[in-house]
């Protein structure tokens, strides 16, 4: 089975948001958070779009994600879906005595794709414990501008045609 849906995290993938600004200039405000976008973002998100649908799933608030959502895939790359944590399963971590929002892929089932045709970009693994083949991982992004790791995601995510 093909790969129909890419599925994108926001926050250290996509995008670094902060509260206190970086030493270099934001890309744009969402609340009180400074938001920088990723370099090679908008290039990844145009490969994946002229390949697959795609959609966005998030751990932050739906206002967050709306305002991430709006400024990083505008009109040009119509979404699937946009979610945010009210859409994650909250589970205890074992490891730090604090919760970890899952991302279960079956619930993505009911827009008409199997668990099979999804995959999802995120940096962080454990959010989808459910679903580990599924997730396409990336080095979490803290700003930098010279980050190079979404270079390597575009060419992973052209071989999946």
């Amino acid at each position: 089975m093909s790969i129909r849906l890419v599925v994108f995290d926001l926050d250290e993938t996509l995008v670094h948001a902060t509260q206190v600004p970086l030493a270099h200039i934001h890309d744009f405000q969402a609340g009180s958070y400074f938001v920088y976008v990723r370099p090679f973002a908008s290039e990844l998100i145009k490969v994946s779009a002229s390949r697959f649908d795609i959609a966005v799933w998030s751990s932050s608030s739906e206002q967050y994600v709306e305002a991430v959502t709006a400024a990083l895939f505008g009109q040009s790359a119509p979404l699937k879906f946009s979610w945010s944590v009210s859409r994650c399963v909250q589970k205890v971590d074992p490891k730090s005595h604090g919760y970890v929002y899952v991302k279960d892929l079956r619930k993505v089932m009911k827009h008409g794709y199997t668990v099979d045709e999804i995959i999802m970009l995120d940096d962080s693994p454990e959010k989808l414990q459910r679903q580990p083949t599924r997730h396409l991982g990336v080095p979490a992004f803290s700003g930098d501008p010279a980050d190079t790791a979404l270079l390597d995601m575009i060419e992973r995510i052209k071989a999946l045609e």
